[in-house]
């Protein structure tokens, strides 16, 4: 099976939606249209092609060379550093979220008394790996926000005291879809000497960051939802300034031994290791990085800029279908803080779970988060797909129950 041709490839075709130009590269999808990427993005097929190299290699381990231990890794960070506009060096290699985030909350050098910050209705993995350091004396403090769940810079500001050394948050949030404005709370945490920690998990790969334009300190990323990666994938970016001031948490032999020479028989730890000396153990790993890489590179392919506008055209398809007597928008109707979900909430009638059942069995494949239906459309979905759903709910609202298959 070969990769089929890139988005780039493409001849336009008269008539054609332009919202199906990339839906030929997934699936199938069993008749379903899946609006769930939140939770899990779709491998790609040249993504479920590498896998199967990857596989069949493994089957067959004299196919893989002693260079592809250090060439899987160099080329996932190669792909990484291009997507958020960075240099590999700065580029951690891990499992999810929370891995970028325990390295940090093991490495900053903590004082008792010193606060991490968040925002009330933080989702739990942004909160959890700093739970640990309650037992050292450190205090984790949540501010409420006016508007979804993500603050605004004025917000940030009003709540950072002497004690306050981490904010972090979320750069779309998980239960309400509004995007924070990042730029901004980077500047006031950079003016106020407070690191500054952005999940990208509901927003990198739907929506543009270029972190050399940027004032965050940190950045952590699961790669299984909008990267469109396998489960148990992901990165952080550490600004150099800040990657000085951690301990690395472990000594992994392979990248300091690999490479220098025939002797492997050395102990020396090399300090030119940049960001990898934060990496996960194993960064070969053959049956998730290889196909995840693959799918980062279709991404870069597709460029950034025009997946971001595919799938706001697919929100502004489904938010301007929305019968709002019968459904209240959560998430933004327009402007900087809209982001790719689109969260809506019963108004009467049935409740958030009648409608999930509703909407999967007719195909429909979406999310129930806090009371709300959750939609994250993506790269892969048509305007076929955002149709069914509105259907659904068309159908629900004037009492019809479940849509015909």
């Amino acid at each position: 099976m070969g990769r089929g041709p890139w988005p780039g490839d493409r001849a336009v075709v008269p008539d054609a939606d332009p919202l199906a130009a990339y839906a030929a590269d997934f699936g199938p999808f069993d008749g379903r249209a899946w609006l769930n990427a939140a939770h899990q993005g779709p491998l790609p097929r040249v993504a479920v092609e590498a896998g199967r190299r990857a596989l069949a290699e493994k089957s067959a381990p004299h196919r893989i060379s002693d260079e592809a231990f250090l060439d899987v890794p160099r080329r996932l960070r190669r792909a990484i550093a291009r997507l958020i506009g960075a240099t590999p060096d700065d580029v951690v290699l891990g499992d999810s979220a929370s891995y970028g985030l325990a390295l940090l909350a093991r490495g900053i050098p903590w004082r008792a008394g010193d606060e991490v910050l968040f925002v009330r209705g933080e989702f739990p993995a942004s909160v959890f790996p700093w739970r640990v350091l309650e037992r050292r004396g450190v205090a984790l403090r949540f501010l409420g926000a006016r508007a979804g769940n993500a603050p605004d810079a004025d917000e940030v500001a009003a709540h950072i005291t002497s004690r306050t050394r981490v904010f972090c948050t979320s750069w779309v949030n998980s239960f309400t879809g509004h995007a924070t404005d990042v730029d901004a709370i980077a500047r006031v945490c950079r003016a106020a000497g407070v690191i500054f920690v952005l999940n990208a998990s509901q927003g990198l790969g739907a929506r543009v960051l270029d972190v050399s334009a940027s004032e965050v300190d940190a950045l952590v990323c699961c790669g299984y939802k909008w990267l469109l990666g396998p489960y148990g994938t992901g990165f952080c970016w550490l600004r150099p300034t800040l990657r000085e001031q951690l301990e690395p948490p472990h000594a992994y032999w392979l990248p300091n031994v690999w490479g220098r020479g025939d002797d492997m028989a050395t102990y020396t730890m090399r300090d030119d290791l940049g960001a990898r000396a934060f990496d996960i153990f194993d960064t070969a790993n053959f049956l998730n990085f290889v196909p995840w890489t693959a799918a980062l590179e279709y991404l870069l392919a597709a460029g950034p800029a025009t997946v971001a506008g595919h799938d706001d055209a697919l929100v502004q398809r489904l938010v301007g279908s929305i019968a709002r007597e019968h459904y209240e928008l959560v998430s933004p109707e327009r402007g900087p803080s809209r982001s790719s979900l689109v969260v809506i909430r019963p108004v009467h009638g049935a409740g958030a779970a009648a409608i999930h059942a509703a909407l999967s069995a007719a195909g429909v494949d979406a999310a129930v988060r806090q009371g709300a239906i959750r939609f994250a459309p993506h790269l892969y979905n048509t305007a076929a797909d955002i149709d069914r759903a509105v259907d659904v709910l068309r159908r629900l609202a004037s009492g019809g129950g479940a849509a015909r298959e």
